[in-house]
């Protein structure tokens, strides 16, 4: 039980080492140990979130300030059945530095959005618990309490509805707060729906109220909405939904190696914002901003250290536990989750080997969309972020960082968990942050005439096989867009949906663009697997309301979410399930002095209805569920039967029929069953003369 867990997870620690706190690197320095921005304080700077989820077991994580003894009590239906005392462990790479001290943010008091220099990590796990069940617990810190509930997964043989809710490049950071500062320049769509007024322009209200940034040599509105007030309204919506888990693959700071943006990141999820992870899950993914140091030295040196990068995975591996993998040194950069049917992998997509030189590969320059680049070049390219190598991680003592390239430990260890889950009829996700798939400027290769540094396109790697073991759906994020593209490269009319959901509370951007002779800027379009995207299918409507003042009325570009809804059905043929996925969208209804009246949840159009089979496997796409019909005893047409001859159609049913009349004439003679001598159950006239009309003759 929980005792048990915690000498467990020391020894666990043991083992794995953190990367070594140096006071003092090339391009940072921490405070020292009892240097306090603000002084420590009672209770929760971290309120209790979930970790490591299964049927059978729950981590509970939280973090204080004063590092005392911690108490957990656990109930189920109001019945104490677990206490465990969690004594804090001082987490010295937490540590604020100089630069994040002596940081100014416009709009904001210095130094305000800061904590102390204690981090204590309070970590227990109950174990032996029911599948599908709720528990109730209570956690007490410093005479403060909280109190939430969560419920472990259902078993894979009973199970009801289950919802999934993904988003990605959160990128949370203190100076997300400001009005009008805070929020991000708002890229235009593609297209403007049809009898549309023109976007406002430079001069106009809108500009007057929210002001704009360049992109692109021209100003370009800023969004009405804060990242701090996005994040907010995505929280609290996803709360609203109830979901079972939330999966968020990557970015989810403003720089890993940034102390101000994991304190911030937790303030949405448990702190001061909400408890949602409290009683939801969170499934995290390492991305390009776990990897970089922000004010604390970026990606590496001058010298080629990556004193940055490995400061951020570092507080990565601090925050984060979870199942882990085959290899200890790698900790949580990759893991599987498994709720009731669905498996979940977590990859990371990091880095890959061999590491590439930006400067080297942009002179090919090769031409073409994706398919005759990687006609041309043989490959997608091996690395997705240009920026540091794997050498240049362990010089600055990082040890968890894994290769995703064909043949490495990753693979190999993602391969014989594919084949696991498919094996055992499992419905299958997978997450990792660099999209494969995408119309942005990550959507290319650091190769291609239209090059990117940190392109997503090396992934690809992975498509035959997510195809080969049947995985229904990727999530990803990265290029900041709301985009869907589906891939059958096999071309066995199965295939998976990629998702970019790269719009929780950051960027707002649009497509890739580049800049023709005439000075005008259009589409690279590198991506020909797209079905669809909010900036090209989703066209603004912007009206003048009652007072002439210009209002986008729907449509276009927005922060929110994925909804995915699994639920079973049942159905004649091989259809089992039904995974829909919702991509909704946080739409800000202004006044004519643009201020904020609501936020309204909307659904973009494209609801995708993906029908799983009985071995866990994605069906066709225009595959359907034949329901399964009640007859008139109350019996059902058995999905056993109905499937094996084909479901409802005429060549089935008349080979029924035949098989009835056969057996009947031959034991009792057909005149008896023409005069209706023969007393038949109901369901056999049903079937007699369903047969009679289906037959040729």
């Amino acid at each position: 039980m929980a005792e048990t867990i915690l000498v467990a997870s020391a020894l666990t620690t043991a083992l794995v080492p953190p990367i070594a706190l140096a006071a003092e690197t090339p391009n940072f320095t921490y405070l020292n140990a009892g240097e306090h921005p603000n002084a420590p304080q009672p209770g929760f700077r971290i309120t209790p979130y979930l970790q490591k989820p299964a049927s059978d077991q729950m981590t509970l994580n939280f973090f204080g300030e004063l590092g005392t003894d911690a108490t957990v009590v656990l109930r189920e239906s109001g019945e104490e059945i677990e206490r465990a005392t969690v004594k804090g462990e001082l987490q010295e790479n937490l540590r604020y530095t100089e630069g994040e001290r002596n940081q100014k943010i416009t709009g904001l008091a210095q130094g305000s959005w800061l904590y102390s220099n204690n981090n204590y990590k309070y970590s227990v796990t109950f174990t032996d618990l029911k599948p599908g069940t709720t528990y109730e617990y209570t956690a007490t810190l410093d005479g403060r309490t909280k109190r939430n509930t969560f419920t472990t997964a259902p078993s894979r043989d009973a199970w009801g509805n289950i919802r999934i809710i993904a988003m990605s490049d959160t990128e949370t950071e203190p100076a997300g707060r400001p009005k009008v500062s805070g929020a991000r320049e708002w890229e235009r769509n593609r297209t403007l729906a049809e009898g549309s007024l023109e976007r406002p322009g430079e001069n106009s209200a809108w500009f007057e109220k929210f002001g704009s940034n360049s992109r692109l040599g021209k100003q370009e509105p800023r969004y009405p909405l804060t990242q701090d007030e996005a994040m907010q309204f995505n929280v609290r919506e996803i709360q609203e939904q109830k979901p079972d888990l939330l999966m968020l693959p990557g970015d989810l700071g403003q720089g890993g190696g940034y102390q101000p943006g994991w304190d911030e990141y937790f303030s949405y999820f448990a702190g001061k914002h909400s408890d949602l992870a409290g009683s939801v899950p969170m499934l995290t993914a390492l991305g390009n901003w776990e990897t970089f140091g922000a004010l604390n030295g970026g990606y590496a040196d001058k010298e080629g250290v990556a004193w940055g990068a490995a400061k951020g995975r570092n507080a990565y591996m601090t925050y984060f536990d979870t199942f882990g993998s085959d290899n200890p040194d790698h900790q949580d950069s990759y893991y599987r989750v498994d709720h009731g049917p669905i498996t979940i992998i977590t990859l990371d997509s990091t880095n890959g080997l061999p590491d590439e030189n930006a400067g080297d590969e942009k002179k090919k320059a090769i031409p073409g969309k994706d398919t005759e680049f990687r006609a041309e070049k043989g490959d997608w390219g091996t690395d997705t972020n240009t920026s540091y190598s794997s050498d240049s991680m362990h010089k600055a003592g990082g040890t968890s960082q894994p290769d995703f390239s064909e043949g490495s430990e990753q693979w190999a260890w993602a391969q014989a968990q594919l084949a696991d889950a498919r094996s055992k009829g499992q419905y299958i996700l997978v997450q990792f942050h660099h999209t494969p798939y995408s119309s942005g400027v990550h959507g290319t290769a650091t190769a291609s005439a239209t090059p990117d540094e940190q392109p997503g396109t090396p992934m690809r790697v992975y498509t035959p096989m997510f195809e080969k073991y049947g995985v229904a759906a990727v999530i990803s994020g990265h290029d900041e867009m709301f985009e869907r593209s589906f891939i059958d490269d096999d071309a066995d009319g199965i295939g998976f949906h990629n998702f970019d959901v790269g719009i929780a509370a950051d960027g707002l951007r649009g497509d890739y663009l580049t800049k023709k002779g005439d000075g005008t800027y259009e589409p690279v379009d590198f991506n020909t697997y797209r079905e669809w995207m909010a900036q090209a299918d989703e066209p603004e409507m912007w009206v003048d309301d009652e007072n002439g003042v210009r209002q986008l009325k729907d449509g276009g570009k927005h922060y929110g979410h994925l909804q995915m809804d699994l639920e079973p059905l049942k159905c004649s043929n091989n259809i089992a399930a039904k995974l829909t996925t919702s991509p909704v969208y946080l739409f800000p209804v202004l006044d004519s002095n643009y201020d904020l009246v609501r936020v309204e949840r909307r659904v973009y159009h494209d609801v995708q209805e993906i029908l799983l089979t009985k071995d866990g496997t994605p069906a066709k796409r225009d595959a359907a569920c034949e329901p399964i019909t009640e007859q008139p005893d109350g019996s059902s047409n058995g999905s056993t039967t109905s499937s094996a001859l084909g479901g409802s159609s005429i060549a089935a049913r008349a080979a029924i029929v035949l098989g009835i009349l056969a057996a009947l004439l031959g034991g009792l003679g057909f005149a008896a069953l023409n005069a209706g001598a023969l007393p038949l159950p109901p369901a056999i006239k049903a079937a007699l003369e369903e047969g009679r009309a289906a037959l040729p003759f």
